[in-house]
């Protein structure tokens, strides 16, 4: 066995935790062919590994991937996330599955693995590689799981992140915050809304606060920040390649801040409704503030941006 099909998680931010898992199985000597939904591309592509998009349609998904399965004797797969359509998905395209024992899907699983306990989301996703690599029989590379991810930023994406500051004279030292999560968590909203009063605290420490909003979130983010310089919205890879750059990013527990992590950038990551111990961005220069069930003050989150511009690289 060496390809083997990985299928993806659907969010932006359990996508980059599972950057230590990939980079293990790589590593205990698999070639991996990456399987989501296209938004995901971007932040693989600098890996150089292959990636094949799903749309949603699951006929049409079967479809594309079943050609793409066919291209290797006995193909195998695994699977990141924990749905039953994950796993009809490669077993109808005639790929042999191993994942996770969740969501009823054991009988579609050719290794179906016991769900750990709790632990972080990173650490799951490393979990179920692990596991993976014990039931087809490989060691793995090594043992320790890393403390940060590991995003490799594609050329064309630091090139373009170049072009982009240049056009728009973006200063040598910038903030980038996103004051949006979209959706909500166990019925609350995911974000905290004081975004704007970190503006003038940020401008007296040298730092320009700027937003590159998400294509539909422009409305809101002129709502929340309105004292920001907000810049028009930009593709995933490039804002990666931004926000590698960035003196600071300031986020809510949100894909922006898992992209953070990915790119090591130093960030705060600011809390109100989700589980710090599961979904915080994992990164050793993160600066969490906030606890599930109370929000910050403004004052906690100047605090906390003050402690990770002190943190050492």
């Amino acid at each position: 066995m060496t390809t083997v099909f990985v299928r993806l998680p659907n969010h932006i931010g359990d996508a980059c935790m599972t950057m230590p898992a990939l980079d293990l199985l790589e590593a205990s000597g698999l070639t991996l062919s990456l399987v989501g939904k296209s938004a995901m591309g971007e932040l693989f592509e600098g890996t150089q590994r292959r990636f094949d998009p799903i749309e949603g349609s699951l006929f049409n998904d079967i479809k594309r991937i079943k050609e793409l399965a066919a291209s290797q004797t006995n193909p195998v797969g695994l699977l990141m996330p924990n749905s039953l359509s994950s796993a009809l998905l490669f077993r109808s395209a005639g790929i042999r599955c191993t994942g996770l024992s969740t969501d009823g899907r054991k009988l579609l699983l050719e290794h179906a693995i016991p769900e750990p306990g709790r632990m972080h989301e990173a650490q799951r996703f490393w979990y179920v590689a692990v596991e993976a690599l014990k039931a087809w029989g490989i060691k793995p590379a090594y043992e320790e799981m890393p403390s940060r991810l590991s995003m490799k930023l594609a050329a064309r994406n630091e090139a373009g992140a170049r072009n982009l500051a240049s056009r728009i004279n973006l200063p040598a030292k910038y903030a980038i915050l996103a004051p949006i999560a979209k959706g909500l968590h166990e019925g609350k909203e995911k974000y905290w809304k004081h975004f704007n009063e970190l503006v003038e605290p940020l401008r007296k420490r040298g730092i320009e606060p700027v937003v590159f909003p998400a294509r539909d979130e422009v409305e809101a983010v002129k709502r929340a920040t309105p004292n920001a310089t907000i810049y028009e919205p930009t593709s995933l890879g490039n804002f990666a390649a931004l926000a590698s750059k960035a003196a600071i990013v300031i986020a809510n527990d949100s894909g922006v801040s898992h992209v953070a992590a990915a790119v090591n950038a130093p960030q705060v990551t600011i809390i109100g409704v989700t589980d710090i111990d599961r979904t915080s961005p994992w990164s050793d220069r993160n600066v969490i503030v906030g606890e599930k069930g109370r929000w910050p003050s403004v004052a906690e989150v100047i605090n906390a941006i003050d402690k990770c511009l002190g943190k050492p690289v």
